[in-house]
């Protein structure tokens, strides 16, 4: 299967095993990765296919403001527990970069087929079935936190 197949096909089955309430993001392809979000395009999911390593990444990227990422971290970091008794313990919450963070899980595969589609957009769907309602709450804590300050 060629990359952007794969892609298509991901994105297609991950929205189709999601609630009707998370099956409305955005979409972006870049070369060997995809995106999904739903309102701030810097706090997506993302596939990317590392094809000469021959892993793909799947996880929640905080790619925003270094401050944002930092509580985005710590927020999921008090819910590691949560978050692997749900996921698996292959999931990291990592600082990626001096400003980036992820809750990511690396997974082997031998070539994009129709059986790698299956199995990562399970676990895509579960991912996003998870991470997002906490992420709407985090949202929802930091937007009271800015009008309180703002009054």
């Amino acid at each position: 299967m060629r990359l952007q197949e794969f892609q298509v096909s991901l994105v297609n089955k991950t929205r189709g095993q999601l609630p009707r309430s998370l099956r409305d993001f955005d979409v972006r392809s870049f070369f060997t990765l995809v995106k999904l979000f739903y309102k701030n395009r810097r706090i997506h999911y993302e596939v990317w296919v590392r094809g000469k390593e021959r892993l793909i990444e799947v996880g929640l990227h905080f790619e925003a403001d270094r401050e944002t990422n930092q509580e985005l971290l710590e927020f999921f970091g008090e819910r590691a527990l949560e978050i692997h008794a749900e996921l698996g313990p292959r999931i990291d919450i990592e600082q990626w970069t001096n400003s980036w963070g992820r809750v990511h899980e690396v997974v082997p595969y031998a070539s994009l087929d129709s059986q790698l589609v299956d199995e990562l957009s399970t676990k895509l769907a579960n991912l996003i079935s998870v991470l997002q309602p906490m992420l709407n709450d985090f949202e929802r804590r930091k937007l009271k936190r800015t009008q309180r300050r703002d009054r």
